[in-house]
């Protein structure tokens, strides 16, 4: 370290160590303390990262970043801790116990980015600490403790007005941190419950308009992404809200199957999936706005082998449908069409009027079907039903667009009759670019 300290000459130092509390390095390092431009302390003690503090407790003015992680440990400092970091723009901290946020004051701070472990956690210390920083403009926090709200008043909110990224990610069975904090200025608000998979599905999965507070709700909407996605330990559903200013509320839910070093079975994920997926559709049904969307996006990426368990979600969607739009836009890029079409599946044709969907008008439906999942004639069909029953109700599509790498034959000439154009592309769509999470 001496040998590198020489070599950096007047530079700026970027300096990252688990020791960096050891006597030696401290008398190594404090001399060049003016010159500190980022601190990493890698998981270490807190009496470790006090002394640290209090060894360089002059000015640190080229000092930006500030990244702590506290394993253990008490500290009861003086003074705040860092308090001549007054230029410092980065703070990433992650504490196993109650956070000391009271002995941090960093009156110029940018991005905050907070984790909190397996203690009970007190609200009012966050609140408390994020209100004495107007200067925010990125805010992303992770609370795995149990939440308390203690002597916080149900109407209080802090208004963060610069921040335009807002996260949180919480473990808790209900929204006990969004009610209190608005962004009125964030373009982008992400609220994320993550659960393992023994428990119950909470009924508030997603959060009601009412729980989140009006500064969600208060502009206009004109696109939902819902999504949908499977992996070998994780089911994640989320909801897109965006405006036209393209400011975009997430929501969020994340089911933890398992641990991926555990030889235990990975949980049948069925009846969690078809839950979650019956409170998001809820969720958008309940939107103060719904009728002003005029895009919607669904993909998944779960294939059922039997309808029966859907019947809920079926009569869900059919809901959605009768309250959303008119679109400019629908696209459904989803293993199984059946969950949003399934009128057209095996009905007689005495039936099928009466219990068809009420769609509203579309201008565009887009078909996306992945390259390992090409367009069977089952799902021809519907597509073919569903176009031709739009063009009898006189509100046809003015154009279908398939996503496909391998269009079905004679796709375009069984639609010709139904819808003015018809359109195929080998591009994929990405769900990051539709605002999902």
């Amino acid at each position: 370290m001496k040998t590198l300290l020489e070599r950096a000459k007047g530079s700026a130092l970027d300096i990252r160590s688990a020791f960096l509390g050891r006597a030696e390095i401290l008398a190594l390092l404090s001399p060049h303390a003016q010159r500190f431009r980022s601190l990493d302390f890698a998981p270490d003690h807190w009496s470790n990262i006090q002394g640290f503090s209090e060894a360089t407790s002059g000015p640190l003015p080229l000092l930006r970043t500030l990244k702590i992680d506290a394993v253990e440990g008490t500290i009861s400092p003086s003074l705040p801790l860092f308090s001549g970091a007054v230029n410092l723009k980065n703070f990433f901290f992650c504490s196993e116990g109650v956070p000391p946020l009271n002995y941090f004051a960093f009156p110029n701070l940018t991005t905050f980015e907070f984790s909190a472990g397996d203690e009970v956690f007190p609200i009012s210390r966050l609140l408390n600490f994020l209100e004495s920083l107007p200067t925010l403009q990125t805010v992303r926090i992770t609370i795995e403790a149990e939440l308390l709200l203690g002597d916080v008043p149900l109407e209080r909110v802090i208004v963060l007005p610069n921040v335009e990224v807002f996260s949180v990610t919480q473990g808790e069975p209900d929204y006990r941190i969004a009610p209190h904090i608005s962004c009125p200025s964030a373009r982008r608000i992400s609220l994320v419950r993550e659960q393992d998979v023994e428990f119950e599905v909470p009924q508030e999965t997603f959060p009601t308009w009412n729980t989140i507070g009006p500064q969600y709700v208060a502009s206009t909407i004109d696109k939902i992404a819902l999504g949908i996605t499977i992996g070998e330990d994780l089911v994640s559903i989320s909801l897109s809200f965006v405006s036209p200013g393209s400011a975009t509320l997430e929501l969020g839910y994340k089911i933890i199957t398992g641990d991926e070093d555990s030889d235990e079975p990975t949980p049948e994920l069925g009846w969690q999936h078809t839950e979650v997926l019956s409170h998001a559709l809820e969720a958008i049904l309940t939107h103060p706005l719904l009728s002003n969307v005029k895009h919607l996006h669904i993909w998944t990426r779960h294939p059922f082998s039997n309808l029966h368990p859907l019947t809920n979600i079926v009569k869900e969607a059919r809901e959605l449908f009768k309250f959303v739009g008119p679109l400019g836009e629908l696209i459904l890029d989803i293993d199984d069409l059946r969950l949003f079409l399934s009128p057209f599946f095996d009905l007689p044709e005495s039936q099928a009027s009466a219990e068809q969907v009420i769609f509203p008008s579309i201008k565009t439906l887009i078909i996306v079907k992945q390259p390992n999942d090409p367009l069977d004639e089952e799902c021809v069909v519907v597509i073919v039903g569903f176009v031709k029953s739009q063009h009898m109700r006189g509100v046809p599509f003015e154009r279908v667009v398939f996503h496909t790498k391998s269009p079905p034959a004679g796709m375009a000439e069984r639609l010709e009759p139904w819808v003015c154009t018809v359109n195929f592309s080998v591009e994929m769509i990405s769900t990051d670019d539709q605002d999902s999470i």
